[in-house]
């Protein structure tokens, strides 16, 4: 077990899919938390949240400041004050920054950056009103560090994610209040495969290449790889661990060459 999270109320968003948040899920149910799931489709949430046991959902556009207010005061109707959160929801854009629309660009930030300082925010207030520590883990991408082609936006969209991760850890440390993040690596999930298509035709063997050349450890990094990372963030056994970044990418980003350069 990564961590103990018995009385803990963690609140997740986007936990409706199949990638980062279910493993995040998964394992916040695991070590004994009370999983607070946040979606803003009802029947995949309602769905979601009928796969845990004692879930509650959290309907609500994390892009809205009203609706992410919401959020917190079900939360705190149905448990009580919320311990830690998993800014989970997100995001991507495989296009040529040059490419990009206004549109585009503003959909991006709107959810990968400014939706995830609205749930901090809520989250801070209502600790700080409660007298109480808690736990942010933000969900990061090794694209903050080393990025692609079509990847520019995101990347630096991410990449303020680690900086506001940073800060926040500085600025609430003295309410007993941890900020940290997570950057996974590639982490196959379906939705995924419409993006690989922008760069590829053959998403499967792009995938099998990158797992096989480009990590150092050969096997795929899984939902519940992350999750297991974000509990012992969560969690008490990670006390004295704020404002840190911590890579789960099979080894990738400790690559200078992919393993072709070997052969």
């Amino acid at each position: 077990m990564s961590g103990d999270l018995s009385g803990k109320n963690i609140l997740v968003t986007g936990g409706t899919g199949v990638g980062v948040g279910a493993g995040v899920c998964r394992a916040v149910v695991e070590a004994g938390g009370r999983l607070i799931i946040n979606g803003r489709r009802r029947e995949a949430l309602e769905a979601a949240a009928a796969a845990y046991p004692g879930a509650v959902a959290a309907l609500g556009d994390i892009r809205d400041p009203e609706q992410v207010d919401r959020i917190f005061e079900i939360a705190r109707s149905e448990c009580g004050t919320v311990d830690g959160l998993v800014n989970n929801a997100g995001v991507g854009l495989s296009k040529p920054a040059h490419e990009v629309e206004e549109s585009e660009f503003d959909d991006l930030y709107a959810v990968d950056v400014r939706a995830v300082w609205l749930m901090s925010r809520a989250f801070l207030r209502q600790l700080i009103a409660a007298g109480r520590g808690g736990s942010i883990v933000n969900v990061s991408s090794v694209h903050a560090h080393a990025t692609m082609p079509r990847y520019s936006l995101y990347a630096g969209a991410k990449a303020g994610i680690e900086g506001l991760t940073r800060g926040l850890a500085y600025e609430y440390g003295s309410y007993k209040i941890r900020c940290n993040a997570i950057a996974p690596g590639y982490v196959h999930a379906e939705q995924n495969e419409a993006l690989i298509r922008t760069w590829t035709e053959d998403p499967a063997g792009w995938v099998r290449d990158h797992t096989t050349n480009h990590q150092a450890l050969p096997f795929e990094i899984t939902p519940e790889d992350c999750g297991e990372l974000a509990v012992f963030l969560l969690s008490e056994r990670s006390r004295c661990i704020t404002g840190q970044v911590v890579r789960i990418d099979a080894g990738m980003t400790a690559m200078l060459y992919n393993r072709d350069f070997l052969q």
